[in-house]
């Protein structure tokens, strides 16, 4: 049987309930952290199982999980399905369609999805099914299409052939094409309840009680697959060692630059617009949000901050963030979005 994340039951269930009368295309989309990917695979497999044919589907006509077509989905070989993906998210030991160059490991991984990826799925997008059913592609981040990838995608969105589902996935819609999100049907996932969050955290292996789920998924601002990460070891080590930096406005932040260049920029990014975000909450109303550790150290900051500032530096993290999915200087970064931080709460 397939894991369906409880929160997603619902809107599965709304979508195969009509699978006959599908669009061609699909414009999954919602907060980072809250499971689109894995909604989005499920929904593929759900499509492409074969129990709804025999009469033996699941309840809502979800996977079997069991079944030929569902054993392939697993196993990553399903002649019906396709998952575009940039190479940077393409593991080492799996390849992805369009990504069979035997050099890739040596190159340096892209972060964009490319036209060669569309041109080598163009066989698969035209020539028969396999089994006789569906024909799903899974494209994810679909943010992450360069132009001229966008472009030859629009032809299939245009002239899609029978019985094909495109799912594209993304929380970053404003940045995909206008032409392309046109073409799709929007589906917007929403978060799920804190209780339902927590008690999922919980529940799935994190060794978390109720207070330190809570405190992760406020942490991860509601997203619970966000929250796992954000509760582990590891990741508290290194968000305590860069916040440490935050709370003093009179630190080295050339040096912090450099210190952290080998972090995670994604976690980077996250933790400066978390920090940033309780300390205008704190300025308001003595409250935090997300680092709630660090309560007294952001209140000692905000006694003084003016909040034009930090919303002005606000708008620098959000264009921030739509950078580090590029090549860029980790360390010039850094050291821009640092000092601009000092800036903004002298």
């Amino acid at each position: 049987m397939i894991d369906v994340l409880p929160w997603h039951q619902g809107p599965l269930t709304g979508l195969l309930a009509r699978r006959e009368k599908l669009p061609h295309a699909l414009l999954i989309h919602g907060n980072q952290g809250i499971g689109k990917v894995d909604f989005a695979r499920a929904m593929a497999q759900s499509l492409l199982c074969e129990a709804p044919i025999s009469g033996e589907a699941r309840a809502g006509g979800i996977a079997c999980g069991v079944c030929d077509a569902c054993n392939w989905f697993r196993d990553g070989n399903h002649p019906d399905y396709r998952e575009l993906l940039p190479e940077i998210l393409v593991d080492d030991d799996v390849e992805a369609e369009g990504l069979s160059d035997p050099d890739v490991k040596d190159k340096k991984k892209s972060k964009e999805i490319k036209i060669d990826q569309i041109r080598a799925i163009a066989d698969f997008m035209t020539l028969s099914t396999h089994r006789d059913g569906f024909r799903v592609l899974v494209i994810h981040p679909a943010e992450a299409m360069n132009m001229s990838a966008a472009n030859a995608l629009l032809k299939t969105l245009e002239e899609p052939s029978a019985r094909t589902v495109i799912l594209l996935v993304t929380d970053q819609m404003a940045r995909l094409m206008a032409t392309i999100r046109s073409r799709c049907q929007r589906v917007l996932l929403p978060a799920p309840e804190n209780l339902e969050a927590v008690t999922w955290l919980q529940q799935h292996g994190t060794g978390l009680n109720a207070a330190q789920a809570e405190s992760a998924l406020a942490m991860a601002g509601g997203s619970p697959l966000d929250a796992v990460t954000f509760a582990a070891a590891e990741y508290q080590t290194a968000r305590k060692a860069f916040v440490a930096a935050l709370s003093d406005p009179a630190a080295d932040y050339m040096a912090a630059a450099q210190s952290f260049e080998k972090s995670d920029l994604n976690h980077i990014v996250t933790w400066l617009q978390t920090w940033v975000s309780d300390v205008v909450l704190s300025k308001m109303s003595g409250n935090v949000r997300h680092h709630v550790d660090e309560k007294q150290s952001i209140a000692n900051i905000a006694r003084h901050v003016q909040l034009t500032k930090l919303f002005r530096y606000e708008s620098a993290l959000r264009q921030a963030r739509r950078s580090i999915h590029h090549p860029l200087n980790v360390r010039l970064l850094l050291e821009q979005l640092l000092i601009s931080y000092q800036r903004a709460v002298k």
